[in-house]
């Protein structure tokens, strides 16, 4: 299942995201593509508030809300970083994280039909992330594709802006899915090495799910 998966959303990349993130980060002038990385990035502070919450980082969870204010108001909407202007830097965290703090296992990798690289926690973070979302809050068909644009936007400037570590895995590699694979693995115990640890065999590049 991975590897078709895989094979599935490096085709994606090759025909949409990587030709659209070139014309995208080669066309929109860079001020405009901060406004629009900031206007996400706001739209993300309900989900660290709530998951710095819930691990207890309680000042990280007043700095999120305090962002989140400053930001949809003074930054009109998000589309500037106010905050960060005011030394309130955002810190990242998802729910993911949270699960690790609680000690549950990474569980099996999973690979994910357009999002790729992921695990049975982090699928199930996903999910929670998104509930806390506040365009998926409001109801109707504007919020809906609002948030539908917004996601794909970050997507490609994302993909933009790590263009050469996503072409090196996906493309210079001799075994891409093992590559990526084993890169979201290193990130994973990187951003949870002192929640736990991630077994040795999850490591092993010839293994499929």
């Amino acid at each position: 299942y991975n590897r078709s998966t895989h094979d599935f959303n490096k085709t994606v990349d090759q025909v949409v995201v990587r030709p659209a993130s070139k014309l995208y980060g080669n066309s929109i002038p860079q001020y405009f593509r901060l406004g629009a990385t900031s206007f996400y990035s706001n739209l993300q502070e309900p989900k660290r508030f709530s998951n710095h919450l819930m691990q207890g980082q309680f000042p990280k969870a007043s700095v999120d809300f305090s962002r989140f204010l400053i930001n949809s108001t003074l930054g009109i909407l998000g589309f500037f970083d106010t905050a960060s202007w005011l030394t309130l830097f955002p810190e990242e965290t998802n729910f993911d994280e949270t699960l690790a703090h609680w000690s549950i296992p990474t569980g099996p990798y999973l690979e994910i039909p357009f999002l790729g690289p992921s695990s049975l926690r982090g699928s199930l973070g996903l999910i929670a992330d998104y509930t806390v979302n506040p365009l998926l809050m409001l109801s109707g068909p504007v919020p809906n594709i609002s948030f539908a644009t917004f996601e794909f936007i970050n997507i490609v400037n994302t993909r933009f802006e790590y263009a050469p570590l996503i072409d090196s895995i996906l493309y210079d590699s001799s075994d891409s899915y093992s590559s990526s694979r084993l890169t979201y693995f290193q990130k994973v115990n990187n951003i949870v090495l002192t929640q736990e640890d991630i077994p040795f065999e999850l490591f092993d590049p010839s293994e499929d799910f």
